[in-house]
């Protein structure tokens, strides 16, 4: 078995530790129900606290985000995972450009 805290100690806190951490959370965390939503905040502090760009999953990668959290604990493989996760990264990316205009608006009027 692994430690789960110290391989994120001595990781190098980028996209494929994030991913590395977060299949073997989902693996090890002992509640069917919930667990998801757990893994999913972590993933959020882990970006924010290292400087990643923001990943998260929704419903249009959802099936392959699970194939690709399966595949991972199933044979290691962290590849397929990274990828869904650099997905979910720029579809963020892209759904917040559609504020882009609000938010300049907003700051505008505060200051």
């Amino acid at each position: 078995m692994y430690n789960l805290l110290e391989d994120w100690k001595e990781s190098k806190k980028d996209i494929y530790a994030i991913a590395d951490f977060h299949q073997k959370f989902e693996h090890i965390h002992p509640f069917q129900d919930g667990n998801g939503r757990i893994g999913r905040f972590i993933i959020l502090r882990q970006c924010l606290e290292n400087n990643v760009d923001l990943i998260a999953i929704d419903d249009e990668y959802n099936k392959e985000y699970r194939e690709a959290l399966y595949k991972a604990q199933t044979i290691g493989n962290l590849e397929q995972l990274v990828q869904v996760f650099e997905k979910c990264q720029k579809r963020l990316d892209e759904k917040l450009q559609s504020y882009t205009l609000t938010i300049e608006q907003v700051s505008k009027e505060v200051d």
